[in-house]
């Protein structure tokens, strides 16, 4: 058991938040209970992402009491298996939460451009980002949790703020972000140098 003491002295460094908010925007989880003074992050990756979820254990590993494990889950009669780990229910994630769950609902918050960094941005690929096909530089951010106007508020950031040119793309099961590929050149260079290697097939632009 992780002494009170340790626990009450926790903090997010910076690098932390930026990277906590990349998880947000994409699959990453927070959690709060009822009258409870913090939240906690719950951390979910298939099991072909190893590397990544090993990776952001690394990054959040003093506020996890138990590491990594593999879950095995049913869905629609086929067995998936998951590495997953929770961190502490702290008072650090308790603003995040209320930033993008005001009403118990993962949201895109005002103001998000603030902390929309590189790294941030590379998380959130890395979490919830594609390829559109194998022919194409086209790439894809699974937005279908976001609504609409929370899209497009995304799509303008991008653009915005790293000169990428987005639209909405309309699929079966909801909404999704294209970046061209005529913003190949600019995504690669955000994402190159901060990727990691088991995601290097996203990357638009190989070599």
């Amino acid at each position: 058991m992780r002494p009170r003491i340790l626990k009450d002295e926790l903090v997010l460094s910076d690098y932390q938040k930026e990277v906590l908010i990349g998880l947000l925007l994409g699959d990453g989880c927070l959690e709060r209970s009822k009258n409870s003074l913090g939240a906690r992050l719950k951390v979910g990756q298939s099991r072909k992402q190893n590397e990544f979820a090993v990776w952001l254990y690394d990054i959040f590993k003093e506020f996890v009491q138990t590491p990594p494990r593999v879950k095995q889950t049913k869905r629609n009669g086929k067995i998936y298996q998951e590495v997953v780990f929770n961190t502490l229910t702290h008072p650090c994630f308790k603003s995040f939460y209320e930033m993008f769950y005001p009403t118990g609902k993962k949201i895109v918050p005002e103001g998000i451009d603030q902390f929309l960094t590189p790294t941030a941005l590379t998380v959130w690929f890395m979490s919830d980002g594609s390829i559109k096909s194998k022919e194409s530089r086209g790439r894809i951010l699974n937005t279908q949790s976001f609504i609409r106007s929370d899209i497009e508020k995304l799509i303008f950031i991008l653009k915005s703020k790293f000169n990428l040119q987005s639209s909405i793309r309309t699929q079966k099961d909801d909404l999704q972000i294209y970046i061209s590929g005529k913003s190949a050149e600019s995504l690669n260079a955000i994402l190159k140098d901060k990727i990691l290697p088991s995601f290097y097939y996203k990357l638009p632009l190989k070599g």
